[in-house]
C-alpha cells in the first residue's frame, strides 16, 4: 500500500512539473513574441529616421546651394556697384 500510495504521490510531482514547464515555455513564447514586436518596431522606427534624414540633408543641401548663389549674385551686385560708382567718379571729374 505504502508503495502504491508513493507512486500517486510521484505521478502528482510530475505532473506538476510538467505544468511548470509548459508554463515557463509559455511564457517564454511570449517574451520571444514580445521581443520580434519590439524589434520590428524599432526597425520601423529606424528607417523612418534615415528616410527624415535623407530629406533633412536634401533640404540642408538644396538651402546651402541657394545662399551659394544669393552670396554670389551679391558679390557680383557689389563689383558692379564698385565700377559704377567708379565710372561715376571719372564722369565728375571729366
Amino acid at each position: 500500500m505504502d508503495k502504491i500510495y508513493i507512486e500517486l504521490l510521484q505521478k502528482d510531482s510530475l505532473l506538476e512539473q510538467a505544468k511548470i514547464r509548459r508554463s515557463k515555455e509559455f511564457k517564454y513564447i511570449q517574451i520571444i513574441d514580445s521581443t520580434r514586436k519590439d524589434i520590428n518596431t524599432l526597425k520601423t522606427h529606424s528607417n523612418d529616421l534615415t528616410s527624415q534624414n535623407k530629406q533633412l540633408y536634401n533640404c540642408n543641401k538644396h538651402l546651402s546651394e541657394l545662399s551659394e548663389k544669393r552670396k554670389n549674385k551679391l558679390q557680383r551686385n557689389r563689383k558692379i556697384g564698385l565700377v559704377m560708382l567708379g565710372v561715376i567718379i571719372l564722369q565728375a571729374l571729366l
